[in-house]
């Protein structure tokens, strides 16, 4: 019987190592990029991070893009951004990441906090997104997300896991 306690304990711990090591790897492979990207203007890294197929839904103005109809808006916003030269970074914090297999759901709060001569502003939203895990990594498969009639804030972003960068 303390060898099969042992034994179960052992099984739940491995579990549980892996969960986090995966986790990780969604960090690094999608969120990390994604923030990188928004810093460097980058658009072709973040489209890197979603998948041929990505289903993109903003669900305050009701529209929904799909593939490289998104994948070409991406491009427009981000060179729009480039000429502008505009000053940004974004931040995530996590309210719930369910991982099984090659698939994980994540709901959390955005902070996207744009620069000027004047000083910041932040924007704030609540993102749903699911991730497909395709040849070991991990890419944004759909996206969507709400600032809920502006009633997302600061209180709401510090209450989820904030991605450490």
């Amino acid at each position: 019987m303390k060898n099969y306690c042992i034994a179960v304990i052992l099984l739940i711990a491995q579990n549980a190592f892996a969960q986090v090591n995966e986790q990780e790897k969604i960090d690094k492979d999608v969120w990390l990029n994604f923030m990188q990207a928004y810093q460097d203007l980058d658009a072709t890294l973040f489209n890197q991070i979603h998948t041929d197929d990505v289903i993109r839904v903003s669900a305050d103005g009701g529209n929904m893009y799909i593939g490289q109809e998104y994948k070409d808006r991406n491009l427009d916003n981000f060179n729009r951004w480039n000429a502008q030269k505009v000053k940004q970074r974004i931040e995530f914090s996590f309210l719930k990441r369910i991982q099984k297999g090659g698939w994980a759901y994540e709901i959390g709060i955005y902070k996207l906090t744009r620069y000027n001569a004047t000083g910041s502003k932040s924007y704030y939203g609540k993102f749903n997104v699911t991730l497909k895990k395709a040849s070991d990594i991990w890419r944004i498969y759909i996206d969507s997300d709400t600032n809920e009639g502006d009633t997302i804030g600061e209180g709401d972003f510090q209450k989820g896991d904030v991605l450490n960068h």
